[in-house]
């Protein structure tokens, strides 16, 4: 085609680069005497009634975008029908640009904060142009982004995408399964066929996230993955990938990134203020606007992330809607879908028993008889460490494809406990184990994407057998001396000390967000500062056995204390100062004998939704469940209903916004603030309920024929009870409590098979 003229005018002279949608070339205005660029769209070549009904429609719309005039849109100087061997051809003549794509600096690593807040702003000045005159690009991502030679920001192919769209009548998914944009890039909502305005600015988020990481928010093997993902799947906070990102712009992606539409940004020229902002060029003082009521305006923690629901059902254009699981998309036709390349191969992992219903995947992590203990969910990975030996399994939790195993070739410090926590959303594992013959504890940190080792440390002068992790990261160490306890503080991802502090007197240590406790010695997480001491603050029994681990709420911390009564009490602490907010009675102390013959404490659980903290039933104190505000200790609801006794195993949980208590029948679901009745499930007896997420697992262990144990496990959607799954094995036994990620829910079933369902309900 080279020196071939178009339109009896424009002289091809170099190819310039080429995708899906066709060919970009240097070109010379024979008429004006200039270079410019011209983009032949080959995707529309061809003849008959539709491929010139499709090439008309292409035509309109590239006119409507031919018309935006702004400094960071590639200016359209003309537009027409080429005559080519493939039939006729739609070609757009545009200003020549010098310089470089985007996607090029993006190859070359992570970009600086100031030049990924230049760009990103102008990006979204040009979004903002396009989408007052009803525009969308539909197709953000680096290499529609091209950064002139002058620094100046020009983005590309505004509003092609859709008119190259052959089907595309009224902007959904249509008849043909063909989705408009890159996967990789593309907002859920888009992935359902809906797409809106603020879909550029979920793009503008894949895009920051990959400037300022150096990869994108989500892996896939292939085009059906990055769609699931984006439908499903919790993005990891940035500065877990790259630890120099900073919390504005955490806070800043990560809303970006939100499932539904309107939990970002409200507009793109919004969106280029608060970038501004970050560049030190904005003219307000917040660095991020405020969100909208109801939505938090911090980024979850990464070890929250995973948790972050799925798109509502409630989104604009899309209400009724569920999620599309990776199943439903390829029924739908989405798996030929006609997505821009993204440089993957298909392959689709739904490997389902059908013994136990359709599952997104399952796998037999081969304990040989050691056994697992409790996943951990953490960045899109599942780790699974073994029950009686140093081994750690990490798997992928869309595809259930195993990522690596580890056998540190030690043993956990206590016996028929693993040691094993994951930080920075799953980039980093922290073990501790220890020794066979010394007893000598050894901390490891690995690798969380490959579970090689980043660094270790031996302790011979310490006998800390648990592991503790604050909030930022650090791991801390304490010594067994009878008269001072010293705490050394350890930075998880570079294994440097950030603090040290000997303290006088015994006292375990107990970590709760960025607090340390030592004995009755509050120190900052950060610093290793002293905050307070409570000397009457007694976390423990008379024989050095732990009765229950503190909670955080908002400033303060809520404990378990025995008081001069043989009762345990509830009491809530301020954090920083130590000063007591409020004293209840929790339970009597009730002691049961241990395999090693001391007596241990086991309180009643005491769950919090939100603001509300339910209280068992107390003899003498209160005759039913009470719902207190944690705040302030004051009595919001008391339940009047049946429900079974205080037990280990059939406690209460909490899920978002309420409770479920076990019932003598079934389970009640009681809303958090007003305590009215939201579901009940009647279909069970001696129910074991676990919460994950906005799902609620119910068990119920049964005598099948041939005298066979069996359990049945039921999955309710928690905010109405709505039966999503059920399965049945052949064991009693509960291996573990599930895990959630938007709709993922993962679980060692009795088998002590690792199980994920990925539920659409």
């Amino acid at each position: 085609m080279v020196d071939r003229i178009l339109a009896d005018r424009y002289r091809l002279v170099g190819l310039l680069g080429q995708g899906g949608m066709g060919q970009v070339w240097e070109a010379r205005d024979e008429v004006l005497g200039r270079a410019v660029a011209v983009k032949v769209i080959s995707v529309l070549a061809g003849g008959g009634s539709t491929a010139d009904e499709a090439r008309a429609r292409f035509l309109r719309e590239a006119r409507i975008t031919a018309a935006l005039q702004h400094p960071h849109i590639v200016t359209v100087h003309d537009l027409g029908t080429a005559a080519t061997p493939e039939g006729g051809t739609p070609f757009l003549v545009m200003e020549l640009l010098r310089g470089e794509g985007l996607e090029a600096a993006v190859r070359r690593g992570p970009v600086g904060g100031a030049d990924a807040a230049r760009w990103g702003g102008q990006i979204c000045e040009a979004l903002a142009e396009a989408h007052a005159v009803g525009v969308l690009h539909r197709d953000i991502k680096p290499a529609n982004i091209f950064v002139a030679s002058s620094g100046r920001v020009k983005v590309l192919d505004f509003g092609i995408a859709r008119a190259a769209d052959p089907s595309a009548a009224d902007g959904r998914l249509t008849r043909t399964g063909l989705v408009v944009g890159t996967a990789a890039y593309m907002a859920p909502e888009q992935a359902r066929g809906y797409p809106e305005p603020r879909s550029d600015l979920y793009a503008v988020g894949c895009v920051l996230f990959e400037l300022r990481t150096g990869r994108l928010p989500f892996t896939a093997p292939d085009t059906l993955g990055f769609l699931t993902a984006h439908l499903n799947d919790a993005p990891p906070v940035p500065s877990s990938v790259a630890p120099e990102v900073s919390p504005a712009w955490d806070r800043l992606i990560l809303r970006l990134l939100a499932k539904d539409p309107r939990d970002r940004y409200d507009s793109a020229a919004g969106l280029a203020e608060a970038l501004r902002e970050l560049d030190g060029r904005g003219t307000s003082a917040a660095t991020v606007p405020s969100p909208r009521p109801g939505q938090a305006d911090a980024a979850p923690p990464p070890e929250a992330a995973p948790t972050v629901t799925a798109t509502r059902p409630d989104t604009p254009g899309q209400a009724g809607r569920t999620p599309l699981s990776r199943r439903e998309l390829l029924r739908r036709g989405a798996g030929f879908a006609a997505v821009a390349a993204v440089g993957v191969s298909a392959g689709v992992y739904l490997t389902g028993s059908p013994e136990h219903d359709a599952l997104a995947w399952s796998y037999d992590p081969g304990s040989d008889g050691a056994g697992y203990d409790q996943p951990i969910l953490s960045g899109g990975r599942c780790f699974v460490p073994a029950h009686d030996s140093a081994v750690i399994q990490a798997f992928a939790l869309n595809s259930g494809k195993r990522l690596w195993r580890r056998d540190l070739g030690l043993a956990w410090p206590l016996h028929g406990r693993s040691q094993t926590v994951a930080l920075d959303g799953g980039h980093t594992v922290v073990a501790l184990a220890q020794q066979h013959e010394g007893l000598i504890p050894v901390l490891y940190v690995l690798d969380g994407a490959t579970g090689r080792t980043r660094w270790t440390l031996e302790s011979y002068d310490k006998d800390d057998y648990d592991l503790h992790v604050l909030d930022r990261g650090l791991v801390l160490f304490g010594s067994d001396d009878p008269n001072q306890q010293h705490v050394t503080a350890f930075d998880a991802r570079t294994g440097k000390e950030r603090w040290s502090r000997s303290l006088s007197g015994p006292g375990n240590i107990r970590t709760i967000g960025d607090l340390a406790l030592v004995g009755s010695t509050a120190l900052d997480g950060a610093t290793g500062k002293k905050l307070w001491e409570q000397p009457h603050m007694d976390l423990y029994s008379d024989l050095g056995k732990y009765i229950s681990a503190p909670q955080r709420t908002d400033d303060a911390v809520l404990f378990q204390e025995r008081d001069k009564k043989q009762r345990i009490d509830l009491v809530l602490r301020s954090a920083r100062t130590g000063q007591e907010k409020w004293r209840i009675p929790l339970s009597e102390i009730k002691s049961v004998p241990g395999s090693d013959g001391l007596t241990h404490e086991t309180p009643p659980a005491a769950p919090i939704s939100g603001t509300t903290l339910l209280l068992p039933r107390l003899e003498g104190e209160r005759s039913s469940p009470t719902a207190v505000d944690v705040r302030t200790g004051k009595q919001k609801w008391v339940f009047k209903g049946e429900v079974r006794s205080a037990d280990r195993d059939h406690d209460p949980v909490s899920t978002p916004g309420g409770f479920v208590l076990p019932t003598p029948d079934g389970a009640v679901c009681l809303d958090a603030e007003d305590g009215t009745e939201s579901w009940r499930f009647t279909d069970g007896e001696d129910l074991e309920i676990d919460s994950a997420g906005n799902y609620t697992m119910l068990r119920h262990s049964h005598t099948a024929r041939l005298f066979q144990q069996r359990q049945t496990v039921r999955i309710l959607r928690s905010t109405d009870g709505r039966a999503l799954w059920q399965g049945e094995f052949k064991s009693s036994i509960r291996r573990s409590t599930p895990l959630a990620a938007g709709r993922m829910l993962t679980f060692l079933d009795p088998q002590e098979t690792l199980r994920a369902i990925r539920l659409t309900g």
